[in-house]
């Protein structure tokens, strides 16, 4: 009887091949194997008795433990006895994987090509092990609860995240104060911008009027960047650049689009057309400003390794609304004042 060949072990390969993110964490090397010259009446009668981590396939094997081929546990069931393993292997390209491959891309590899196993190779093709089932399962799971933490903003931050829900509502308040505050001083800078102009709005009292649609409008503008941008950039691999280009120039057009739509408005109720164009053209420039800030604000916090949940919504806010009253004066003091 053919002796069962012997699979090299992956503990001779460098340790830095088998951190988390690769698949040789998820490595059982318990599996049935065969030479590629055995027939499947031999191949059974061998695996008889013996038990495994992972049965559903055979893996078939060259002298020199090159993986040749795969067959699935039915295949080798219903093949008649005579039969080699060569004839009935599945081609091992599809089935393998290097043992430093990304554990993701890995169950990528096996989702497409319809498998429920992968085999792991070494850099000349000896078979080292599997992947199971079991384990493309796990990894599937590991990575679909990792894009989730992304679109949440709180990957690599789980623990500070759940904390800042769970924790003692006294705990929770000093999470939060400190940004609070950090809104508060800006408040405060915004209030002492505004008395600057006090003479300038008693004397032309309309321009107060829009102050809250301006800041709402453009702060509801950045808000919206800020989500899109915490779920977006997860989802894609894209450089930085592109998308904040892209996100600024859709600031931009809703900016234009609402001072378009508030300009004939104001101009109709209040016979100004100063007054009027100051609101289109402060809409227009505040948004596209305000969606700056609420694309940079979360990156900024997340490369500071600050919360960007906690942090950058009322850092980004305040700064979004001092920005807007700004625009809207200086735009005022040209046409207006």
């Amino acid at each position: 009887m053919t002796a069962m060949p012997r699979i090299p072990t992956p503990t001779r390969l460098p340790p830095v091949e088998m951190n988390g993110q690769t698949v040789g964490r998820y490595l059982v090397t318990s599996v049935p194997v065969a030479r590629w010259q055995e027939s499947a009446g031999e191949a059974r009668a061998r695996l008889i008795g013996q038990r495994f981590d992972d049965a559903s396939h055979v893996f078939v094997l060259a002298e020199d433990g090159r993986l040749i081929g795969v067959v699935a546990i039915r295949d080798l069931l219903g093949a008649p006895e005579t039969t080699t393993l060569h004839d009935i292997a599945r081609t091992a390209e599809a089935y393998s994987v290097p043992l430093g491959a990304d554990r993701e891309a890995a169950a990528s590899v096996a989702i497409h090509a319809g498998l429920s196993i992968l085999a792991v190779c070494d850099a000349e093709g000896r078979f080292l092990g599997a992947v199971p089932a079991r384990a493309l399962m796990t990894i599937l799971r590991d990575e679909h609860l990792e894009d989730l933490h992304h679109m949440a903003g709180i990957l690599g931050k789980s623990e500070a995240a759940k904390d800042a829900l769970t924790a003692a509502p006294h705990r929770r308040a000093l999470y939060r104060l400190p940004w609070l505050l950090v809104g508060m001083a800006g408040s405060a800078a915004a209030t002492a911008m505004m008395s600057r102009f006090e003479a300038a709005l008693s004397a032309h009292i309309a321009v107060a009027f829009f102050i809250p649609a301006i800041i709402y409008l453009a702060d509801s503008v950045g808000t919206q960047s800020e989500v899109v941008v915490v779920r977006g950039l997860s989802l894609t691999d894209s450089a930085l650049l592109p998308l904040f280009a892209g996100e600024l120039g859709t600031g931009a057009l809703l900016g234009a689009m609402l001072g378009c739509l508030a300009f004939p408005i104001v101009w109709f109720f209040f016979s100004s057309v100063g007054l009027a164009a100051t609101v289109g053209i402060s809409l227009a420039v505040a948004s596209t400003i305000a969606t700056a800030f609420g694309f940079l604000m979360p990156w900024l916090f997340a490369r500071l390794g600050y919360d960007a949940a906690l942090g950058s919504g009322p850092v980004a806010t305040v700064v979004q609304d001092t920005f807007s009253l700004l625009t809207y004066f200086v735009v005022a003091s040209f046409l207006v004042f």
